[in-house]
């Protein structure tokens, strides 16, 4: 679970802000709060905003942090600094994460100058009430590292004092990222470590989508049944009668698509089920793996059997009329939002964290609403978490979210990203919040200037 993201330098933010889903002291809907060891995580939270206010950049700054994390510094862009202040081109940019597993609360961040693409900072840190204890810490210009020796034996010290000499002054990947690579013995042999492991698999299951993602992590949607998909759509009243699922060649998926796309396929196929992978149960389909895509206007699920890839191609029939299928680009806008969507609510998998700009785009105000009510009552039942940025407004119900659960986001007077929650207005529970939030009070709502010349101007000339 999502405890607190951290950044700062980075696109339209400046100073470091942070988005903290630790609950406050609500009383209402107290079902849909996790308790981790010494204390409660939210399982919901909205960021609104104005256009162009730095909500999907508070975004795309977790997507950031994965891209150097599985990618490396030298395949990330390295003009993302705050640009509005020149002098931040020298200046480290920050990022870091705070994540529950089993119980306890783990920072994992770095520091990166963006401009040269190189990590001049990492950490890794488990948190606690009364002491921290630093896991593992480095600072490649000073060229310090530090690591944790009760978590590994002593036949394995010489080992790790290696691989730590190694990577003390690497600006060009992130220690973790080596440390979970090719070192299954290691791992073996010291069961203490299976932390970083565990730390490194949240972040390739955490599911970050965009309008414009054609690659989604979600992996569950892709093995669902037809039924369960079916249900879920006409609970949405798609006008869909019928799913059908047809296995297809890797050719056929792939078919008319640009070299660019193949290579992030490639990329895709290899990320999901890596020749090291050990989630590969004793039957021979992985239930951990998969991903779905939209492949020039198809929808294609890809699971994995014997560890190899299988593909299988979605299309929709109507009014219940068989024989009459629809490809993914031939429903509206609305119903492929929507089938991003419900891989959220369709999740089985515990602990799933989703965060998905713009829920709210080509979707009626009132299928957001229902869509997010629904994920709601599902979160009163299990451990799922989903972070969302809108601007639909009639969500901003008191009858609906908990005051901790939303956050705005709004320009400073430099033109820099400030990010708050909404309970620092301590409104009470039975506040109409939708009129005052337009009408400017809470902030993160658009100002604007007169375009057209007034009356008076004109009668002056």
């Amino acid at each position: 679970m999502l405890v607190r993201f951290t950044v700062g330098n980075f696109l339209s933010f400046n100073k470091n802000q942070t988005l903290s889903l630790i609950a406050g002291p609500v009383q209402r809907y107290k079902d849909r709060v996790y308790q981790a060891d010494d204390m409660k995580l939210l399982k919901f939270g909205a960021l609104y905003g104005a256009n162009a206010a730095g909500k999907s950049n508070f975004i795309k700054a977790m997507k950031y942090f994965s891209a150097v994390l599985f990618l490396g510094p030298e395949k990330v862009p390295n003009d993302s600094y705050f640009k509005l202040d020149p002098s931040n081109k020298e200046k480290n940019s920050y990022f870091e994460f705070e994540i529950c597993i089993d119980g306890k609360i783990y920072a994992y961040g770095f520091e990166m100058q963006i401009a040269l693409r190189q990590i001049t900072e990492e950490w890794f840190i488990e948190l606690g009430k009364d002491r921290n204890r630093e896991l593992f810490t480095r600072n490649t210009v000073t060229k310090q590292i530090i690591f944790d020796n009760s978590l590994i034996k002593k036949d394995s010290a010489e080992r790790m004092n290696v691989y730590l000499t190694d990577y003390k002054a690497v600006q060009n990947g992130l220690f973790l990222s080596n440390l979970v690579t090719n070192k299954e013995d290691l791992y073996t042999e010291n069961p203490d470590m299976q932390i970083f492991k565990k730390i490194y698999e949240w972040f390739r299951s955490l599911n970050i989508s965009f309008p414009e993602t054609s690659i989604t992590g979600y992996d569950c949607l892709s093995k669902a049944k037809s039924s369960q998909m079916l249900e879920a759509l006409k609970s949405f009243a798609t006008g869909i009668s019928n799913v059908i699922q047809t296995e297809i060649t890797k050719e056929q998926a792939l078919d008319k698509t640009s070299g660019r796309f193949r290579t992030e396929i490639e990329e895709e196929l290899q990320r999901h089920c890596p020749p090291d992978c050990e989630r590969v149960p004793s039957e021979s389909e992985c239930k951990d793996c998969g991903f779905k895509m939209n492949v020039n206007g198809q929808l294609i699920f890809v699971t994995y059997k014997d560890r190899k890839p299988v593909f299988t191609e979605v299309t929709f029939e109507h009014n219940n009329i068989p024989g009459v299928a629809f490809s993914l680009a031939e429903e509206s806008d609305g119903t492929q939002r929507l089938l991003d969507l419900l891989s959220v609510i369709l999740s089985t998998k515990e602990n799933s964290v989703f965060v998905i700009d713009e829920i709210d785009r080509s979707l009626h105000s009132q299928l957001t609403i229902h869509f997010i009510k629904t994920f709601l009552r599902i979160a009163e039942k299990r451990n799922i978490q989903l972070i969302v940025s809108t601007h639909e407004s009639h969500l901003l119900d008191l009858d609906i979210l908990r005051q901790d659960e939303i956050f705005f986001v709004e320009k400073g007077k430099m033109g820099e990203s400030v990010l708050y929650p909404f309970d620092r207005f301590k409104e009470r529970f039975d506040k109409k919040i939708e009129k005052p939030y337009l009408d400017g009070r809470y902030g993160g709502v658009p100002l604007f200037d007169t375009f057209f010349p007034s009356d008076d101007a004109s009668e002056t000339e």
